[in-house]
This record gives C-alpha cells, sequence and structure tokens, in this order.
C-alpha cells in the first residue's frame, strides 16, 4: 500500500538545486544531488518531490491516492540505513522492495527501482 495524501510534484530543477546546496554544506548529500541529477539528464517523464530530506519519484501522470514511490533516503532519513556511507532505495507501494548498498551505486540502484517499479528506463546512459 502506498501513501494516502495527494502527491505534489516539485520540478526538477528546484529539487536539484536544493540538494546541491545542502550538499555544498553537507558533503554526505552528494549521492541525493547525483540521483536529482541522473534524473534530469534521462529525458525520463518522471515527477519528484522531497519530503525530511529524502527524494520521493512517482511516474507520470501525477498519481491518485494510494500511490506507490520509488523512495532515496537522505543521511538523515528516519528511513535512513545503519551503515554509514550507505544508501536505502525502496519502492513504497504493493512490492515493497528495499535495497541498502554504497552511496557510490546510488544512480544505478535509483534506476534499478524506477525501472522494476515504473517499467520505464532513461533515453540516455546515466551514470
Amino acid at each position: 500500500m502506498g501513501w494516502l495524501y495527494p502527491f505534489r510534484p516539485r520540478p526538477w530543477a528546484g529539487i536539484a538545486a536544493e540538494f546541491h546546496q545542502i550538499a555544498a554544506a553537507r558533503p554526505e548529500y552528494e549521492y541525493m544531488a547525483g540521483v536529482v541529477d541522473s534524473v534530469l539528464e534521462s529525458d525520463v517523464p518522471l515527477l519528484g518531490a522531497t519530503a525530511s530530506g529524502d527524494l520521493i519519484v512517482v511516474d507520470r501522470p501525477v498519481p491518485r491516492a494510494p500511490w506507490g514511490a520509488v523512495v532515496v533516503s537522505g543521511p538523515w532519513s528516519q528511513r535512513a540505513v545503519m551503515v554509514p556511507g550507505w544508501v536505502r532505495v525502496e519502492h513504497v507501494g504493493a512490492e515493497g522492495e528495499i535495497a541498502e548498498r554504497p552511496v557510490a551505486e546510488a544512480v544505478p540502484l535509483f534506476w534499478r527501482f524506477v525501472t522494476a517499479g515504473f517499467g520505464v528506463v532513461p533515453a540516455v546512459q546515466v551514470s
């Protein structure tokens, strides 16, 4: 089951600016900025929002509640991993899959979840 409140997407440029600003002050957020940059480079019509330092991504069109999402957890998230230097990515919804990997794997892990959850792949190779 997903979230029950309406999804409110934000422009990707604003999300990118937010995570780059946070990463400038807190380098442990660089992987979050990298994930957002990969979406901007991808040419995939995803929608994004943030909540408590997490990135929440859904497929288009704007989903009705209850909706599922791919969530990338920030370092100080309530969903944060127990291993410093790792990232947590999960599909909130029917599948409920969760994976934790080193932050160096954040971008490919994110795209694995987006492809599995929404059936979309980036039109260009993202790193």
